[in-house]
């Protein structure tokens, strides 16, 4: 059966299509005829089921995006709504079933400046048409054969020192407490900059997040311990911002992803002599210095909201190029306990 084709009467001014045997009205105005042909594929595309593979590349990730907003966290969504965007800006109107994985590989070569960013848009556009051959949107993934690449793991442990230095030139006060609460608390930067003050137990010393990166996967709530430093810098904020994220921009705004990336590189900027250094320093700094005071590796990995051990313990392997630390291991491990 032919689809049904928009057509314009004069003495209504308006354009129509007859669907199911009703006449609809799409679009007032002789001059509307793209908005009425848009119209009328909204409406056969709710009365009868997608074709595979007849959508362009645009549709499925519009769809895509449609269902990340619902299921993803924020920031998670804007991260796929910016390279799906560019993605569909070379790439959109060609149909599914045209779709190869050179086509990806050149819109990827068109964007050096991406650099270690290069792996996340393939990630993202892949996930997408990934998602879209679950949903049978279309009927195969044309770049499930893509290789995306191994992220580089964030290994960069921060001494005291280095850290001291690193707070001594942050002169904007809201970003010294975001950056003393990545040091103190072990979260992850997304985390710091989510909290508010609802999540916030002054009775029992914890943050407890409802919101967070592992919460579907583990249903459970994020607690965070606090330090007396953090009780009373939580404290101090939450009369500040009783509604809302504790932690801020110069000008109240909450930190975005962004904005914490941009702080960080300007740091950088005014510590040249630092290695490279990032949010996610902190993290791994806090891990790593709990295992060589001694805490359990199980105990670490609850600190930090992990599921498992299995991060917590690759970072424990490498504590073996800390000699000191070893060497003090390797004489409690052969000491006989002290009779009483």
């Amino acid at each position: 059966m032919r689809d049904p084709k928009p057509w314009y009467r004069k003495s209504t001014d308006s354009w129509y299509a007859q669907v199911n045997r009703r006449q609809i009205c799409l679009a007032k105005g002789r001059d509307n005829r793209q908005e009425a042909k848009r119209k009328l594929a909204e409406i056969l595309a709710g009365v009868r089921p997608v074709k595979t593979d007849s959508l362009t590349a645009a549709q499925v990730c519009d769809k895509f995006l449609a269902f990340s907003q619902v299921e993803h966290q924020s920031d998670t969504y804007k991260w796929h709504l910016f390279y799906l965007q560019k993605f569909c800006d070379r790439h959109g109107a060609k149909p599914t079933d045209s779709l190869i994985p050179h086509h990806l590989s050149e819109w990827i070569a068109a964007n050096p400046s991406w650099k270690g960013a290069k792996r996340h848009a393939k990630a993202v556009v892949k996930r997408a048409f990934s998602w879209g051959l679950r949903e049978g949107l279309v009927s195969k993934n044309p770049f499930a054969d893509v290789v995306v690449g191994k992220a580089g793991r964030r290994t960069r442990v921060l001494s005291k020192e280095e850290r001291e230095q690193i707070l001594g030139v942050i002169r904007e006060l809201r970003f010294r407490e975001y950056v003393i609460a990545l040091q103190e608390t072990g979260c992850r930067p997304s985390e710091v900059a989510g909290v508010t003050a609802a999540d916030v137990d002054l009775t029992l010393g914890v943050w407890i997040m409802k919101q967070h990166k592992t919460a579907k996967k583990t249903g459970r709530d994020r607690v965070v311990y606090l330090t007396p430093t953090m009780l009373e810098l939580s404290r101090k904020l939450i009369e500040q911002f009783p509604s809302g994220p504790l932690f801020r921009g110069r000008k109240g705004q909450p930190l975005t992803k962004q904005a914490i990336r941009l702080r960080f590189r300007n740091l950088r900027r005014k510590l040249p002599k630092l290695e490279h250094f990032s949010a996610y320093s902190y993290r791994h700094t806090y891990c790593t210095d709990a295992l060589v005071n001694g805490v359990g590796i199980a105990h670490v990995a609850e600190l930090m909201g992990h599921t498992s051990t299995e991060m917590v313990s690759r970072v424990y392997s490498k504590l073996s190029q800390q000699v000191a630390h070893m060497r003090e291991a390797a004489a409690r491990a052969t000491t006989p306990a002290e009779k009483e």
